[in-house]
């Protein structure tokens, strides 16, 4: 199977690189032309998992113009199939579990653009009869990830002793091991999927405190972390949960890891990563 990934040296497209080493893979990344790398390459699936976060005059190549890319080549190569990695922000801030039923509500522009592109999917994939997915994924967590987010700094602080400030949050918390059998799950879905939106979470809720708390049980090390109460931006919610029936019930995804499971396997990838960059 040949798959094309973009975003690949990202923290999620490291991983699906990994993952996938048995096939023909094409590691797109930042600064060629995707138009031309389809052609050329012509993947029978292409696994969007580009997209720019954090600057928002940067967000409108990868979180939308790669995506509609993508889409005009499946027009002209219907038997092709795109998995496109959306995002839980989609939804923004509900008071109860998310579904896939719920609609977009952006809360910024990174939201923003990741729900142009899954409606996009959606209006292409019914138009013209497309196989495409939209992924939203929660709160991934695992190796590859980058060294400010959440999991990376916890570990320095427990293995390191470098001080961090954690605030108040709660999350929605999946291993990247199981997120990444998820996408493998749609990669070989058979039947077409129509510009269907999937949700890939746990379905349990858990605090950043209680992340931190497990981290001691874990190691037995009190690290020098701050806990700060409130929250750290102001579109997080109190609520962070996805309602995973859908995604259970249609594809038969349900997480095979619980949090302090992939926990025990983050402390020791990560190790694992930071040796092999000294």
């Amino acid at each position: 199977m040949k798959i094309l990934i973009t975003g690949s040296q990202g923290f999620i497209g490291k991983n699906l690189l990994e993952y996938f080493y048995d096939h023909d893979c094409y590691p797109f990344t930042r600064g060629e032309n995707l138009y031309v790398t389809l052609r050329k390459f012509r993947p029978d699936i292409v696994i969007n998992s580009a997209a720019e976060i954090y600057e928002p005059h940067k967000m409108w190549e990868p979180n939308i113009e790669f995506t509609k890319i993508c889409l005009d080549w499946l027009v002209q190569n219907p038997s092709k199939k795109l998995v496109q990695l959306g995002s839980s922000i989609e939804y923004g801030m509900l008071d109860r579990a998310a579904t896939e039923r719920d609609p977009i509500s952006p809360v910024d522009m990174y939201s923003a653009t990741k729900g142009m592109s899954t409606l996009m999917c959606q209006g292409y994939a019914r138009q013209f009869g497309l196989d495409v997915v939209v992924v939203r994924p929660y709160s991934i967590f695992g190796k590859y990830e980058r060294p400010h987010r959440l999991f990376p700094r916890l570990w320095r602080a427990f293995t390191m002793d470098i001080p961090m400030t954690l605030y108040a949050g709660e999350h929605d918390f999946v291993y990247i091991d199981d997120f990444i059998r998820g996408i493998d799950i749609l990669v070989n879905w058979a039947e077409s999927t129509n510009g269907d939106i999937v949700n890939f979470a746990s379905g349990i809720q858990t605090s950043n405190k209680r992340v931190m708390e497990i981290f001691e049980e874990i190691t037995g090390v009190k690290a020098p972390v701050d806990y700060n109460p409130g929250l750290a931006k102001k579109f997080e919610s109190t609520i962070w949960q996805c309602d995973t029936s859908y995604a259970k019930k249609q594809y038969g995804f349900s997480c095979n890891f619980t949090l302090e499971q992939g926990i025990e396997n983050f402390l020791q990838t990560e190790e694992e990563v930071v040796h092999c960059q000294l």
